[in-house]
Protein backbone atom coordinates (compact mmCIF):
# COMPACT_ATOMS: atom_id res chain seq x y z
CA UNK A 1 0.00 0.00 0.00
CA UNK A 2 1.83 3.31 -0.68
CA UNK A 3 2.73 5.42 1.98
CA UNK A 4 1.19 8.97 2.31
CA UNK A 5 3.35 11.77 3.14
CA UNK A 6 1.88 14.82 4.77
CA UNK A 7 2.24 16.46 1.42
CA UNK A 8 0.09 14.27 -0.52
CA UNK A 9 -2.56 13.96 1.91
CA UNK A 10 -2.80 18.13 1.69
CA UNK A 11 -2.43 17.24 -1.70
CA UNK A 12 -5.65 15.13 -1.80
CA UNK A 13 -7.50 17.42 0.87
CA UNK A 14 -7.05 20.27 -1.71
CA UNK A 15 -8.44 17.68 -4.42
CA UNK A 16 -11.88 17.42 -2.47
CA UNK A 17 -12.05 20.73 -2.02
CA UNK A 18 -11.64 21.67 -5.33
CA UNK A 19 -14.05 19.12 -6.63
CA UNK A 20 -16.77 21.12 -4.25
CA UNK A 21 -15.62 24.43 -5.67
CA UNK A 22 -16.35 22.78 -9.23
CA UNK A 23 -20.11 21.32 -7.99
CA UNK A 24 -20.83 24.55 -6.32
CA UNK A 25 -20.60 22.52 -3.24
CA UNK A 26 -21.11 23.82 0.03
CA UNK A 27 -19.07 26.79 1.38
CA UNK A 28 -18.26 25.94 4.66
CA UNK A 29 -16.61 22.41 2.98
CA UNK A 30 -14.40 24.42 0.73
CA UNK A 31 -12.77 26.27 3.71
CA UNK A 32 -13.15 22.84 5.90
CA UNK A 33 -10.82 20.63 3.77
CA UNK A 34 -8.65 23.59 2.66
CA UNK A 35 -7.89 24.43 6.25
CA UNK A 36 -7.05 21.02 7.13
CA UNK A 37 -4.84 20.96 4.03
CA UNK A 38 -2.99 23.96 5.47
CA UNK A 39 -3.09 22.44 9.03
CA UNK A 40 -1.19 19.39 7.89
CA UNK A 41 1.37 21.17 5.81
CA UNK A 42 3.04 22.65 8.81
CA UNK A 43 2.50 19.51 10.96
CA UNK A 44 5.88 19.16 12.32
CA UNK A 45 5.26 14.99 12.59
CA UNK A 46 3.99 12.51 10.08
CA UNK A 47 0.26 11.78 10.14
CA UNK A 48 0.50 7.98 9.91
CA UNK A 49 2.89 8.29 12.63
CA UNK A 50 0.00 10.60 14.37
CA UNK A 51 -2.56 8.16 13.38
CA UNK A 52 -0.49 5.16 14.83
CA UNK A 53 -0.22 6.92 17.93
CA UNK A 54 -3.76 7.47 17.98
CA UNK A 55 -3.19 11.37 18.22
CA UNK A 56 -4.66 12.67 15.21
CA UNK A 57 -6.52 14.99 17.31
CA UNK A 58 -3.59 17.20 18.16
CA UNK A 59 -3.65 18.49 14.58
CA UNK A 60 -5.57 22.10 14.24
CA UNK A 61 -8.42 21.79 11.69
CA UNK A 62 -8.47 17.91 11.87
CA UNK A 63 -12.26 17.34 13.36
CA UNK A 64 -13.71 13.46 13.56
CA UNK A 65 -15.07 13.16 10.41
CA UNK A 66 -11.92 14.10 8.52
CA UNK A 67 -10.02 12.25 11.33
CA UNK A 68 -12.04 9.42 10.47
CA UNK A 69 -11.53 10.29 6.57
CA UNK A 70 -7.82 9.60 7.32
CA UNK A 71 -8.29 6.25 9.46
CA UNK A 72 -10.09 5.11 6.49
CA UNK A 73 -7.07 6.42 4.25
CA UNK A 74 -3.99 4.39 6.21
CA UNK A 75 -6.27 1.54 6.44
CA UNK A 76 -7.67 0.89 2.76
CA UNK A 77 -5.15 3.50 0.97
CA UNK A 78 -8.40 5.27 -0.40
CA UNK A 79 -11.05 7.32 0.82
CA UNK A 80 -14.39 6.30 -1.25
CA UNK A 81 -16.04 9.86 -0.01
CA UNK A 82 -13.34 11.39 -1.96
CA UNK A 83 -13.47 8.92 -4.86
CA UNK A 84 -17.52 10.45 -5.24
CA UNK A 85 -16.51 13.98 -4.88
CA UNK A 86 -14.29 13.61 -7.50
CA UNK A 87 -16.12 11.57 -9.26
CA UNK A 88 -16.73 12.93 -13.16
CA UNK A 89 -14.09 15.41 -13.01
CA UNK A 90 -10.80 15.17 -15.44
CA UNK A 91 -7.91 14.08 -14.02
CA UNK A 92 -5.96 16.80 -15.75
CA UNK A 93 -7.57 19.36 -13.85
CA UNK A 94 -5.85 18.63 -10.15
CA UNK A 95 -3.04 18.32 -11.99
CA UNK A 96 -3.65 22.00 -13.50
CA UNK A 97 -3.97 23.35 -9.85
CA UNK A 98 -0.16 22.61 -9.54
CA UNK A 99 0.47 26.09 -11.30
CA UNK A 100 0.47 29.29 -9.87
CA UNK A 101 -2.39 31.37 -10.28
CA UNK A 102 -4.65 28.00 -11.21
CA UNK A 103 -7.98 28.02 -9.37
CA UNK A 104 -10.30 25.31 -9.51
CA UNK A 105 -13.14 26.69 -11.99
CA UNK A 106 -10.45 27.97 -14.26
CA UNK A 107 -8.28 24.51 -14.52
CA UNK A 108 -12.45 23.12 -15.04
CA UNK A 109 -12.68 25.04 -18.09
CA UNK A 110 -9.41 24.65 -19.84
CA UNK A 111 -9.45 20.52 -19.27
CA UNK A 112 -13.00 20.65 -20.39
CA UNK A 113 -12.98 22.88 -23.45
CA UNK A 114 -9.73 22.29 -24.90
CA UNK A 115 -9.36 18.11 -23.82
CA UNK A 116 -6.09 18.63 -21.96
CA UNK A 117 -4.75 15.45 -20.19
CA UNK A 118 -1.80 17.30 -18.53
CA UNK A 119 0.46 19.94 -18.49
CA UNK A 120 2.16 19.43 -21.47
CA UNK A 121 -1.40 19.75 -23.61
CA UNK A 122 -1.87 23.12 -21.96
CA UNK A 123 1.47 24.70 -23.35
CA UNK A 124 0.74 23.32 -26.11
CA UNK A 125 -2.67 24.77 -26.58
CA UNK A 126 -1.26 28.12 -25.02
CA UNK A 127 1.36 28.17 -27.67
CA UNK A 128 -0.85 27.52 -30.84
CA UNK A 129 -3.30 30.67 -29.48
CA UNK A 130 -6.04 28.20 -28.58
CA UNK A 131 -6.76 29.49 -24.64
CA UNK A 132 -7.04 33.12 -25.57
CA UNK A 133 -10.53 31.81 -28.24
CA UNK A 134 -12.08 30.94 -24.92
CA UNK A 135 -14.99 33.13 -23.37
CA UNK A 136 -13.12 35.51 -20.34
CA UNK A 137 -9.57 34.44 -21.13
CA UNK A 138 -7.61 36.69 -23.49
CA UNK A 139 -3.90 36.86 -24.73
CA UNK A 140 -2.17 38.21 -21.62
CA UNK A 141 -4.51 35.23 -19.48
CA UNK A 142 -2.23 32.74 -22.18
CA UNK A 143 1.20 34.51 -21.31
CA UNK A 144 0.42 34.11 -17.89
CA UNK A 145 -0.19 30.07 -18.09
CA UNK A 146 2.95 30.01 -20.28
CA UNK A 147 4.94 31.89 -17.42
CA UNK A 148 3.47 29.97 -14.56
CA UNK A 149 3.96 26.19 -16.40
CA UNK A 150 7.64 27.67 -16.81
CA UNK A 151 8.20 28.59 -13.08
CA UNK A 152 6.54 25.20 -12.32
CA UNK A 153 8.94 23.32 -14.32
CA UNK A 154 11.80 25.36 -13.21
CA UNK A 155 10.88 24.35 -9.31
CA UNK A 156 13.05 21.69 -7.97
CA UNK A 157 11.35 19.00 -6.40
CA UNK A 158 13.84 17.60 -4.19
CA UNK A 159 13.68 21.37 -2.13
CA UNK A 160 11.71 21.65 0.60
CA UNK A 161 11.05 24.79 2.98
CA UNK A 162 13.52 24.84 5.71
CA UNK A 163 11.23 24.31 9.01
CA UNK A 164 10.37 21.00 7.45
CA UNK A 165 13.86 19.61 7.37
CA UNK A 166 14.75 20.89 10.53
CA UNK A 167 11.78 19.19 12.22
CA UNK A 168 12.86 16.28 10.49
CA UNK A 169 16.14 16.18 11.26
CA UNK A 170 15.07 16.94 15.16
CA UNK A 171 13.21 13.72 15.12
CA UNK A 172 16.53 12.04 13.80
CA UNK A 173 18.74 13.95 16.25
CA UNK A 174 16.77 12.54 19.06
CA UNK A 175 16.67 9.14 17.64
CA UNK A 176 20.41 9.36 17.34
CA UNK A 177 21.34 10.78 20.86
CA UNK A 178 19.37 7.95 22.42
CA UNK A 179 22.41 5.86 21.49
CA UNK A 180 24.94 6.16 23.81
CA UNK A 181 27.62 5.36 20.96
CA UNK A 182 26.25 8.84 19.30
CA UNK A 183 28.76 11.48 21.84
CA UNK A 184 27.65 14.75 19.64
CA UNK A 185 25.00 14.90 17.19
CA UNK A 186 24.45 18.26 14.77
CA UNK A 187 23.15 18.58 11.13
CA UNK A 188 25.02 19.69 8.46
CA UNK A 189 25.09 22.02 5.24
CA UNK A 190 22.35 24.41 4.28
CA UNK A 191 20.33 22.93 7.22
CA UNK A 192 22.72 24.39 9.89
CA UNK A 193 23.14 27.74 7.64
CA UNK A 194 19.37 27.55 7.84
CA UNK A 195 18.67 28.35 4.54
CA UNK A 196 15.20 29.07 3.55
CA UNK A 197 14.66 25.90 1.25
CA UNK A 198 16.44 22.43 1.70
CA UNK A 199 17.19 19.44 -0.53
CA UNK A 200 19.16 16.33 1.42
CA UNK A 201 19.58 16.59 5.48
CA UNK A 202 23.07 15.72 6.50
CA UNK A 203 23.93 14.85 9.84
CA UNK A 204 27.51 14.47 11.92
CA UNK A 205 27.74 12.19 14.62
CA UNK A 206 30.82 11.94 17.08
CA UNK A 207 31.80 8.34 17.72
CA UNK A 208 34.26 6.01 18.36
CA UNK A 209 31.90 2.95 16.93
CA UNK A 210 30.50 4.12 14.00
CA UNK A 211 29.35 0.49 12.86
CA UNK A 212 26.88 0.78 15.84
CA UNK A 213 25.96 4.18 14.83
CA UNK A 214 25.58 2.97 11.50
CA UNK A 215 23.29 0.03 12.17
CA UNK A 216 21.08 2.31 14.63
CA UNK A 217 20.85 5.13 11.97
CA UNK A 218 19.39 2.69 9.47
CA UNK A 219 17.12 1.18 12.19
CA UNK A 220 15.30 4.70 12.22
CA UNK A 221 11.50 4.31 11.97
CA UNK A 222 10.84 6.94 9.42
CA UNK A 223 13.19 5.07 7.27
CA UNK A 224 11.96 3.94 3.47
CA UNK A 225 15.30 2.11 2.16
CA UNK A 226 19.24 2.04 2.92
CA UNK A 227 20.70 3.75 -0.12
CA UNK A 228 24.16 2.93 0.98
CA UNK A 229 26.67 2.00 3.90
CA UNK A 230 30.57 2.68 4.27
CA UNK A 231 32.93 2.45 7.51
CA UNK A 232 31.91 6.14 8.33
CA UNK A 233 29.25 7.06 6.65
CA UNK A 234 25.86 5.65 5.16
CA UNK A 235 22.42 7.11 3.45
CA UNK A 236 18.70 6.70 3.88
CA UNK A 237 15.65 7.52 1.79
CA UNK A 238 12.67 8.49 4.69
CA UNK A 239 8.97 7.84 4.18
CA UNK A 240 8.09 11.53 2.83
CA UNK A 241 10.72 11.28 0.52
CA UNK A 242 13.95 13.26 2.08
CA UNK A 243 17.13 12.09 1.54
CA UNK A 244 19.49 11.87 4.64
CA UNK A 245 23.06 11.42 4.33
CA UNK A 246 25.00 10.66 7.99
CA UNK A 247 29.01 11.18 8.31
CA UNK A 248 31.28 10.13 11.44
CA UNK A 249 34.12 11.40 12.50
CA UNK A 250 36.26 10.50 16.04
CA UNK A 251 35.32 12.83 19.00
CA UNK A 252 38.92 14.71 18.51
CA UNK A 253 38.01 15.87 14.89
CA UNK A 254 34.31 16.42 15.27
CA UNK A 255 34.60 20.58 14.55
CA UNK A 256 36.66 19.68 11.75
CA UNK A 257 33.80 17.62 10.51
CA UNK A 258 31.62 20.72 11.37
CA UNK A 259 33.37 23.08 9.50
CA UNK A 260 33.92 21.42 6.70
CA UNK A 261 30.53 20.71 5.81
CA UNK A 262 28.76 23.22 7.02
CA UNK A 263 29.39 26.33 5.10
CA UNK A 264 28.30 27.48 1.72
CA UNK A 265 30.93 26.20 -1.27
CA UNK A 266 32.03 29.80 -1.47
CA UNK A 267 33.05 29.95 1.73
CA UNK A 268 34.83 27.43 2.45
CA UNK A 269 36.89 28.20 -1.46
CA UNK A 270 37.32 31.91 0.34
CA UNK A 271 38.58 29.83 3.93
CA UNK A 272 40.70 26.98 1.70
CA UNK A 273 42.63 30.33 0.33
CA UNK A 274 43.12 32.17 3.53
CA UNK A 275 44.67 29.33 5.12
CA UNK A 276 47.12 28.45 2.21
CA UNK A 277 48.52 32.29 2.31
CA UNK A 278 49.55 30.65 5.84
CA UNK A 279 50.88 27.56 4.78
CA UNK A 280 47.33 25.57 5.58
CA UNK A 281 45.57 22.67 4.39
CA UNK A 282 41.94 22.34 5.28
CA UNK A 283 39.86 18.88 5.61
CA UNK A 284 36.98 17.45 7.17
CA UNK A 285 39.66 15.62 9.72
CA UNK A 286 41.41 18.80 10.90
CA UNK A 287 44.32 21.26 9.57
CA UNK A 288 47.42 20.25 7.88
CA UNK A 289 50.30 22.58 8.91
CA UNK A 290 54.36 22.18 9.00
CA UNK A 291 53.22 18.06 7.88
CA UNK A 292 51.45 17.68 10.77
CA UNK A 293 47.82 17.12 11.01
CA UNK A 294 46.29 18.94 13.86
CA UNK A 295 42.90 17.71 14.71
CA UNK A 296 39.75 20.07 16.39
CA UNK A 297 37.01 18.35 18.94
CA UNK A 298 35.14 21.90 18.08
CA UNK A 299 34.92 24.59 15.78
CA UNK A 300 35.79 27.72 18.09
CA UNK A 301 39.34 26.09 18.23
CA UNK A 302 39.46 25.38 14.16
CA UNK A 303 38.51 28.83 13.13
CA UNK A 304 41.18 30.05 16.24
CA UNK A 305 44.02 28.04 14.90
CA UNK A 306 43.62 29.65 11.40
CA UNK A 307 43.61 33.25 12.99
CA UNK A 308 40.03 34.10 12.58
CA UNK A 309 37.50 34.29 15.36
CA UNK A 310 34.21 31.88 15.28
CA UNK A 311 31.76 32.49 12.39
CA UNK A 312 28.08 31.40 13.20
CA UNK A 313 27.11 28.88 10.98
CA UNK A 314 24.63 31.43 9.27
CA UNK A 315 26.70 33.37 8.04
CA UNK A 316 29.32 31.82 6.05
CA UNK A 317 27.92 32.37 2.80
CA UNK A 318 30.90 34.47 1.86
CA UNK A 319 30.07 37.66 1.96
CA UNK A 320 32.08 39.20 4.08
CA UNK A 321 32.74 37.40 6.96
CA UNK A 322 35.60 35.93 6.90
CA UNK A 323 37.58 39.84 6.89
CA UNK A 324 35.08 40.80 9.99
CA UNK A 325 36.18 37.64 11.65
CA UNK A 326 40.22 38.76 10.85
CA UNK A 327 39.38 42.17 12.37
CA UNK A 328 37.58 40.71 15.35
CA UNK A 329 34.41 42.60 14.22
CA UNK A 330 31.83 40.18 13.35
CA UNK A 331 28.46 41.53 14.78
CA UNK A 332 26.62 39.39 17.49
CA UNK A 333 23.65 37.67 16.23
CA UNK A 334 20.09 37.84 17.76
CA UNK A 335 19.03 34.66 19.46
CA UNK A 336 15.81 33.36 19.79
CA UNK A 337 15.69 34.22 23.81
CA UNK A 338 16.27 37.90 23.15
CA UNK A 339 12.76 38.13 21.48
CA UNK A 340 10.35 39.38 24.23
CA UNK A 341 6.98 39.73 22.35
CA UNK A 342 5.24 38.13 19.08
CA UNK A 343 3.11 40.66 17.36
CA UNK A 344 1.47 38.52 14.63
CA UNK A 345 -1.13 36.07 16.24
CA UNK A 346 -4.67 34.79 14.98
CA UNK A 347 -7.12 34.12 17.69
CA UNK A 348 -10.35 32.23 17.62
CA UNK A 349 -12.47 35.53 18.34
CA UNK A 350 -15.60 35.35 16.02
CA UNK A 351 -14.72 38.49 14.21
CA UNK A 352 -15.66 37.10 10.84
CA UNK A 353 -12.34 37.42 9.08
CA UNK A 354 -11.97 38.42 5.65
CA UNK A 355 -9.44 35.04 5.76
CA UNK A 356 -8.47 32.35 8.48
CA UNK A 357 -9.47 32.20 12.35
CA UNK A 358 -7.28 30.84 14.86
CA UNK A 359 -7.86 28.05 16.58
CA UNK A 360 -7.29 29.23 20.67
CA UNK A 361 -8.91 31.64 22.68
CA UNK A 362 -7.11 35.03 23.38
CA UNK A 363 -6.73 34.03 27.03
CA UNK A 364 -4.88 30.67 25.88
CA UNK A 365 -2.83 32.28 23.73
CA UNK A 366 -1.58 35.02 26.54
CA UNK A 367 -0.72 32.00 28.45
CA UNK A 368 1.41 30.50 26.12
CA UNK A 369 3.10 33.75 25.88
CA UNK A 370 3.92 34.20 29.61
CA UNK A 371 5.25 30.28 29.35
CA UNK A 372 7.57 31.16 26.17
CA UNK A 373 8.95 33.95 28.94
CA UNK A 374 7.59 37.12 26.54
CA UNK A 375 6.48 40.43 28.15
CA UNK A 376 3.98 41.20 25.79
CA UNK A 377 1.95 39.39 22.95
CA UNK A 378 -0.11 41.35 20.07
CA UNK A 379 -3.78 39.99 19.73
CA UNK A 380 -3.50 40.74 15.59
CA UNK A 381 -6.74 38.64 13.95
CA UNK A 382 -7.34 39.28 10.37
CA UNK A 383 -10.04 42.20 9.87
CA UNK A 384 -13.62 41.57 8.82
CA UNK A 385 -14.10 40.70 5.33
CA UNK A 386 -14.87 43.69 3.76
CA UNK A 387 -16.90 41.82 0.73
CA UNK A 388 -19.43 40.69 3.58
CA UNK A 389 -19.70 44.12 5.41
CA UNK A 390 -20.56 47.43 5.83
CA UNK A 391 -18.62 50.38 6.68
CA UNK A 392 -20.51 50.03 9.94
CA UNK A 393 -20.54 46.52 10.44
CA UNK A 394 -16.57 46.13 10.39
CA UNK A 395 -15.99 49.28 12.72
CA UNK A 396 -18.92 47.69 14.83
CA UNK A 397 -17.32 44.28 14.94
CA UNK A 398 -13.87 45.91 15.94
CA UNK A 399 -15.57 47.23 18.31
CA UNK A 400 -16.69 44.45 20.06
CA UNK A 401 -13.63 43.34 19.77
CA UNK A 402 -11.77 45.77 21.71
CA UNK A 403 -13.73 46.23 24.56
CA UNK A 404 -13.13 42.36 24.93
CA UNK A 405 -9.68 42.82 24.88
CA UNK A 406 -9.43 45.70 26.84
CA UNK A 407 -11.38 43.69 29.98
CA UNK A 408 -8.15 41.24 29.51
CA UNK A 409 -5.81 44.24 29.66
CA UNK A 410 -7.10 45.43 32.66
CA UNK A 411 -7.10 42.12 34.19
CA UNK A 412 -3.61 41.57 33.40
CA UNK A 413 -1.19 43.32 35.98
CA UNK A 414 2.73 42.18 35.18
CA UNK A 415 1.81 41.26 30.88
CA UNK A 416 0.88 43.28 27.97
CA UNK A 417 -1.35 43.30 26.02
CA UNK A 418 -1.58 44.94 22.45
CA UNK A 419 -5.09 45.54 20.48
CA UNK A 420 -4.02 45.24 17.07
CA UNK A 421 -5.24 43.87 13.66
CA UNK A 422 -3.94 42.23 10.15
CA UNK A 423 -5.72 44.20 7.53
CA UNK A 424 -5.66 43.94 4.01
CA UNK A 425 -3.89 46.56 1.74
CA UNK A 426 -6.73 45.99 -1.09
CA UNK A 427 -6.03 45.58 -5.04
CA UNK A 428 -7.14 48.72 -5.49
CA UNK A 429 -4.74 50.71 -3.04
CA UNK A 430 -7.26 50.81 -0.21
CA UNK A 431 -6.84 49.61 3.32
CA UNK A 432 -9.60 47.12 4.56
CA UNK A 433 -10.51 49.33 7.27
CA UNK A 434 -11.91 52.84 8.00
CA UNK A 435 -10.66 55.12 9.82
CA UNK A 436 -13.19 54.78 12.41
CA UNK A 437 -12.25 51.28 12.99
CA UNK A 438 -8.45 51.97 13.04
CA UNK A 439 -8.57 54.50 15.86
CA UNK A 440 -9.88 51.84 17.76
CA UNK A 441 -6.64 50.04 17.79
CA UNK A 442 -3.10 50.37 19.21
CA UNK A 443 -2.35 49.54 15.52
CA UNK A 444 -2.34 47.94 12.87
CA UNK A 445 -0.61 45.37 10.90
CA UNK A 446 -1.05 45.21 7.24
CA UNK A 447 -0.27 42.91 4.61
CA UNK A 448 -1.11 42.23 0.74
CA UNK A 449 -3.27 39.17 0.63
CA UNK A 450 -4.70 39.38 -2.80
CA UNK A 451 -3.83 40.77 -6.53
CA UNK A 452 0.11 39.34 -6.36
CA UNK A 453 -0.06 39.36 -9.94
CA UNK A 454 -0.40 42.88 -10.67
CA UNK A 455 3.06 44.73 -11.74
CA UNK A 456 5.83 47.06 -9.95
CA UNK A 457 4.07 50.18 -9.93
CA UNK A 458 0.95 48.98 -8.61
CA UNK A 459 2.75 46.79 -6.21
CA UNK A 460 4.88 49.51 -4.44
CA UNK A 461 1.99 52.02 -4.84
CA UNK A 462 -0.34 49.73 -2.68
CA UNK A 463 2.72 48.92 -0.35
CA UNK A 464 3.27 52.97 0.55
CA UNK A 465 -0.04 53.39 1.13
CA UNK A 466 0.05 51.21 3.86
CA UNK A 467 3.18 52.34 5.40
CA UNK A 468 2.05 55.81 5.08
CA UNK A 469 -0.93 55.21 7.15
CA UNK A 470 -0.27 56.51 10.47
CA UNK A 471 -2.11 53.80 12.04
CA UNK A 472 -0.28 50.96 10.21
CA UNK A 473 2.83 49.89 12.69
CA UNK A 474 4.29 46.83 10.66
CA UNK A 475 4.02 45.61 7.13
CA UNK A 476 3.17 41.54 6.71
CA UNK A 477 4.92 39.02 5.11
CA UNK A 478 6.39 41.83 2.87
CA UNK A 479 7.26 39.90 -0.39
CA UNK A 480 3.99 37.63 -0.40
CA UNK A 481 6.39 34.75 -1.16
CA UNK A 482 5.09 31.22 -0.16
CA UNK A 483 8.27 28.64 -0.06
CA UNK A 484 7.24 25.64 -3.02
CA UNK A 485 3.96 27.61 -4.25
CA UNK A 486 4.25 31.08 -5.01
CA UNK A 487 7.14 33.77 -6.26
CA UNK A 488 7.79 37.03 -4.47
CA UNK A 489 5.93 39.74 -5.86
CA UNK A 490 7.72 42.88 -7.58
CA UNK A 491 8.38 45.86 -6.28
CA UNK A 492 10.58 49.38 -6.41
CA UNK A 493 12.20 47.87 -2.46
CA UNK A 494 14.70 50.46 -2.15
CA UNK A 495 11.37 53.22 -2.11
CA UNK A 496 9.79 50.82 0.16
CA UNK A 497 12.52 50.74 2.57
CA UNK A 498 13.10 54.38 2.14
CA UNK A 499 9.20 55.30 3.15
CA UNK A 500 9.58 52.79 5.94
CA UNK A 501 12.58 54.55 7.59
CA UNK A 502 11.21 57.68 7.22
CA UNK A 503 7.82 56.76 8.92
CA UNK A 504 9.36 54.43 11.22
CA UNK A 505 7.23 51.99 9.51
CA UNK A 506 8.90 48.24 10.57
CA UNK A 507 9.34 45.07 8.35
CA UNK A 508 8.02 41.96 9.11
CA UNK A 509 10.37 38.61 9.17
CA UNK A 510 7.32 36.29 8.74
CA UNK A 511 8.56 32.94 10.93
CA UNK A 512 5.64 30.98 9.45
CA UNK A 513 7.31 28.19 7.77
CA UNK A 514 6.25 28.37 4.08
CA UNK A 515 6.69 32.47 4.07
CA UNK A 516 10.55 33.14 5.96
CA UNK A 517 9.20 36.89 5.08
CA UNK A 518 10.82 39.05 4.31
CA UNK A 519 13.65 37.29 3.01
CA UNK A 520 17.13 37.31 4.17
CA UNK A 521 18.85 39.17 1.51
CA UNK A 522 15.76 41.96 1.31
CA UNK A 523 16.46 42.17 5.31
CA UNK A 524 20.25 42.79 5.15
CA UNK A 525 19.16 45.65 2.12
CA UNK A 526 16.46 47.11 4.16
CA UNK A 527 18.81 47.72 6.84
CA UNK A 528 21.45 49.73 4.97
CA UNK A 529 18.02 52.05 4.56
CA UNK A 530 18.02 52.14 8.37
CA UNK A 531 14.67 49.76 8.44
CA UNK A 532 13.84 48.20 12.02
CA UNK A 533 12.41 44.53 11.86
CA UNK A 534 9.63 42.98 13.79
CA UNK A 535 10.32 38.75 13.80
CA UNK A 536 6.37 37.34 14.35
CA UNK A 537 5.46 33.78 14.28
CA UNK A 538 2.28 34.66 12.62
CA UNK A 539 0.55 31.72 14.50
CA UNK A 540 -3.06 30.41 14.19
CA UNK A 541 -2.62 28.05 17.08
CA UNK A 542 -0.86 27.12 20.55
CA UNK A 543 1.84 25.49 18.62
CA UNK A 544 2.68 27.74 15.72
CA UNK A 545 4.10 29.97 18.44
CA UNK A 546 7.22 28.20 18.49
CA UNK A 547 7.84 28.88 14.74
CA UNK A 548 9.69 31.99 16.20
CA UNK A 549 12.77 30.37 16.22
CA UNK A 550 12.58 30.14 12.10
CA UNK A 551 12.13 33.83 11.91
CA UNK A 552 15.21 34.54 13.90
CA UNK A 553 16.99 32.13 11.45
CA UNK A 554 16.14 34.39 8.86
CA UNK A 555 17.75 37.44 10.87
CA UNK A 556 21.05 35.83 11.96
CA UNK A 557 21.26 35.18 8.18
CA UNK A 558 20.76 38.71 7.26
CA UNK A 559 23.67 40.02 10.56
CA UNK A 560 20.76 41.33 12.31
CA UNK A 561 21.44 42.05 16.25
CA UNK A 562 18.99 43.12 18.81
CA UNK A 563 18.85 46.39 18.10
CA UNK A 564 17.66 45.43 14.50
CA UNK A 565 14.49 44.11 15.61
CA UNK A 566 11.93 46.13 18.06
CA UNK A 567 10.52 42.92 19.73
CA UNK A 568 13.51 41.95 21.27
CA UNK A 569 12.74 45.42 23.93
CA UNK A 570 11.15 45.57 27.33
CA UNK A 571 7.78 46.78 27.10
CA UNK A 572 8.74 50.41 28.26
CA UNK A 573 10.90 50.67 25.35
CA UNK A 574 9.18 48.85 23.12
CA UNK A 575 5.70 51.16 23.82
CA UNK A 576 7.96 54.27 22.33
CA UNK A 577 8.76 52.72 19.34
CA UNK A 578 5.68 51.21 18.68
CA UNK A 579 3.98 54.83 19.73
CA UNK A 580 1.25 53.52 21.82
Amino acid sequence: MKFYSNRDIAKLLREVAAAYTVKNGPYFKIIAYTAAADSIDHATSELKDLWEDKKLDSVPALGKSMQSYLDELFKTGRVKHFDQIKENIPTAMFDLLDLVGMGPKTAYKLTTALDIKNIGDLEKAAKAGKIRTLPTFGEKSEQDILSAIAEHRGKSEQRYPMPFAFNISERLIEYMKSLPACEKVEPLGSLRRMVATIGDVDIAIASKDPKTVIKHFKSFRETARVVGAGDVSSSIILKNGFRVDLKIQPPDAFGSLLQHFTGSKYHNIRLREFALKKGMSLSEYGIKYKNKLHKFSNEVDFYKFIGLDYIEPEMREDTGEITLALEHKLPTLIKSSDIKGDLHIHSSYPIEPSHDLGKDTFKALIKRAKELKYAYLGLSDHSPGVGTHTKSQLVALIKKRTETIEQIKNSEKNFRVLNLLEIDVLSNGDLSVPQAGLDLLDGAIAGIHSGHGQNKELITRRLLTAIRCPKVKIISHPTGRILGERSSYDADWPVVFKECAKTNTYLEINAWPTRLDLPDALVREAKSFGVKFVIDSDAHALDHMDNMMFGVSVARRAWCTKKDIVNTSNFVEFRKAFNV
